[in-house]
């Protein structure tokens, strides 16, 4: 870990997350329009629309409203039936906004502490996520963005995690080489093996346990900084 330089972090998942889920969020929101649905419910329908689209792999180098409209395709295949059309449209109008504020999501604990930890060290630090382009504000609302010099959004980016191009964009950045910057996501295949096979260092990081000897992983943020020491 000597030879570190920089370190990259994935965004929702591994530096914050929704509150208390996505699934509640849109189940409490149908609530007001009329719409009974479970949280659970929601989560699973969110979950087989989410692979089935394979996460944002799709949304390239779009503007807001080609990613708005990407959004409300997906939110309106999590619903199909239980909603209707007239009543979808400001449903989701509210929905995509809410998404965008810093109360609707949570910094994990560690969070903010390890981001503290390596710009007092001088590291260079960025986010490296699949996001749209709300991805800035929100970290701007979260208090994150004042503790990295960078962050990228696969849909402004125009390269989407496991592929190398966003990769290769914060070493630019960075202004180190792949082998000497360390990249760091709760996503196996996205982050680890992303990173791996853009010749970059990479932990996963695995909060609820139950990691993999397929790869390096941790259960905290707080053991990058260990591991920097």
């Amino acid at each position: 870990m000597s030879r570190i330089k920089a370190v990259f972090f994935d965004a929702g998942g591994t530096l914050f997350r929704p509150h208390p889920s996505v699934g509640h969020v849109y189940a409490g929101l149908a609530r007001k329009y009329g719409c009974d649905a479970s949280a659970e419910w929601v989560d699973r329908r969110f979950r087989a629309q989410w692979r089935r689209r394979n996460g944002l792999e799709f949304l390239k180098n779009t503007d807001e409203g080609e990613e708005k409209a990407w959004w409300s395709r997906l939110v309106r295949a999590v619903f199909g039936r239980r909603m209707s059309e007239e009543t979808f449209r400001p449903y989701f109008e509210e929905l995509y906004d809410l998404f965008a504020q810093p109360k609707t999501w949570r910094l994990f604990p560690d969070a903010l502490p390890t981001l503290k930890k390596l710009k007092k060290r001088g590291v260079p630090v960025g986010i490296v996520s699949n996001w749209d382009s709300r991805l800035f504000e929100l970290c701007r609302g979260l208090g994150v963005a004042p503790w990295v010099d960078f962050i990228l959004a696969s849909a402004v980016v125009g390269s989407v995690k496991p592929h190398p191009g966003i990769f290769q964009k914060a070493l630019k950045l960075a202004g180190v080489r792949p082998s000497e910057a360390i990249h760091v996501g709760d996503s196996f295949r996205e982050d680890y093996c992303g990173a791996t096979r853009a010749g970059l260092k990479a932990v996963w990081l695995c909060r609820a346990g139950g990691g993999s000897r397929r790869a390096a992983c941790i259960g905290s943020l707080a053991d990058v900084g260990e591991m920097m020491s």
